[in-house]
């Protein structure tokens, strides 16, 4: 539960200066450029938080320091790449076979949401599992 109010907050944090980022980054590299940049930005600045609250409040984890910030890393960044490389190869694809109306940059944030959702999933089980584990 506490892991959830946690990252509820991050989420929302994260996705609201995702999308706060898009358009003027869209503007300045394209949209492919900006839908890596704003989410990477943003995860970033929120992963600090996300890792001393969990740390402290989610887990109560006694591992050493160093130790669980290489493991947080590497869970937050394989997360990352999977599901925002997954979302960003699939939701475009499913989104022009079924409204292919919808502007591309509404494909975009929709494609930002569903990659959102899945790296909720995976952080949890690899910070579960592994990142936070004595």
């Amino acid at each position: 539960l506490i892991f959830l109010c946690i990252g509820l907050g991050n989420t929302i944090i994260s996705m609201a200066g995702s999308q706060l980022l898009l358009r003027p980054f869209t503007l300045l590299w394209g949209a492919k450029a900006a839908y890596w940049a704003s989410t990477a930005i943003m995860f970033t600045l929120c992963s600090v938080a996300s890792f001393i609250l969990n740390r402290r409040f989610s887990f109560e984890s006694q591992a050493p320091l160093g130790r669980s910030i290489f493991r947080f890393s590497v869970v937050i960044g394989v997360c990352y790449l999977v599901s925002f490389g997954l979302s960003d190869l699939l939701v475009p694809g499913v989104m022009g076979a079924i409204f292919p109306a919808v502007p591309q940059e509404w494909v975009t944030r929709i494609a930002m949401l569903v990659a959102q959702v899945i790296f909720t999933g995976m952080n949890y089980i690899g910070q579960r599992l592994w990142a936070f584990k004595e």
